[in-house]
């Protein structure tokens, strides 16, 4: 589906429409990031020469129990499906040992494990992990939803407090935009069937040689990667869309109401890495899969986060983007 056609009409109307050389340049790189992607993936996996099993306790109000797991295959989601089917679709991320984990993210060690759901009585990291993934999806959908011929440059997710009411996406345009209402309605029906197309977002642990490599189209990302102090850095790709992410997030799209995921406004923040450009901030806002809300609570809620958000502007790297550290991932 072809999207926001009126941008694609003010970049023709400026003569500033990218030629079809730009356009298969777009394609090519999602193509090449996809692929290097791909291809650690298989590397990791290849290491594991032969299957050491682990012990896995259960720690949990029902169901507590050991189970053994194969070393850097088994994911805490592979638990959940010796147990029952409850809990994969209820959980949203684990702790392992006492540490927030991924559910799709490969055990290393013997460990204690509990599944933690968005209405465990402590929701704060799973709250962390839900938001975080709102925003990666909203960088996915922006990727996807411009025509070819238009390049959008994806720089990052802001840090906003939950307690703010909405996530957001930092992105560069080549020209000023400001979207309608129908557009912001296209924008929202990309979510909607992301979610209904239950997207795992997968992660994976990589060096910073092979992330420069992924992302080395993206001055915004190079930047982070520059001035990061970790040695691995921890991504995250939904669909076709890679991004550099603090994990965990949620297992897939699933988590996020298909009908209370939208998009609130846009506004210009100051570009940290060009000082005459301006980057565009798109804020929104989700709900659980599992809560309900009456529509004007909902609409309340829209209405907040339909104010401009400023706070966290420009990367701050070295408190921010402390990767998590290797977890005893299969590469090294």
């Amino acid at each position: 589906m072809k999207l926001l056609k009126k941008a694609a009409f003010v970049t023709r109307h400026f003569s500033r429409c990218l030629s079809s050389e730009a356009t298969a340049a777009n394609t090519a790189i999602t193509s090449q990031q996809n692929e290097v992607f791909d291809q650690e993936k298989e590397r990791q996996l290849a290491l594991v020469k032969r299957v050491e099993k682990i012990q896995v306790d259960y720690v949990g109000p029902n169901d507590a129990c050991r189970l053994v797991m194969n070393k850097y295959l088994s994911t805490p989601y592979n638990v959940a499906m010796h147990l029952n089917q409850t809990y994969l679709r209820r959980s949203a991320i684990a702790m392992v040992n006492g540490k927030p984990w991924h559910m799709l993210q490969p055990l290393t060690e013997d460990c204690k494990l509990q599944f933690v759901t968005l209405k465990d009585d402590d929701v704060t990291e799973v709250n962390q992990a839900f938001w975080k993934s709102c925003s990666l999806m909203m960088g996915a959908i922006l990727q996807s939803a411009f025509k070819d011929d238009i390049t959008v440059e994806l720089a990052r997710a802001p840090d906003i407090p939950i307690s703010v009411g909405c996530f957001a996406y930092d992105f560069n345009l080549p020209f000023k935009w400001e979207p309608t209402r129908q557009e912001l309605i296209c924008l929202n029906r990309q979510a909607f069937m992301m979610v209904e197309r239950a997207v795992n977002f997968e992660r994976l642990e990589v060096s910073r040689e092979v992330a420069h490599r992924i992302f080395e189209d993206n001055a915004y990302k190079k930047y982070q990667l520059e001035h990061t102090e970790a040695d691995r850095v921890v991504l995250f790709r939904l669909g076709d869309f890679v991004d550099i992410a603090d994990g965990p997030l949620v297992t897939n799209t699933t988590f996020i109401g298909p009908h209370r995921y939208v998009f609130t406004c846009i506004h210009s923040i100051d570009d940290y890495l060009k000082p005459m450009n301006k980057l565009l901030r798109f804020q929104g806002v989700a709900l659980p899969a599992q809560f309900r809300v009456h529509h004007t609570r909902w609409s309340l809620l829209e209405e907040r986060a339909r104010k401009p958000v400023l706070v966290d502007s420009a990367p701050n790297l070295k408190s921010s983007h402390n990767q998590e550290q290797a977890q005893g991932d299969a590469a090294s």
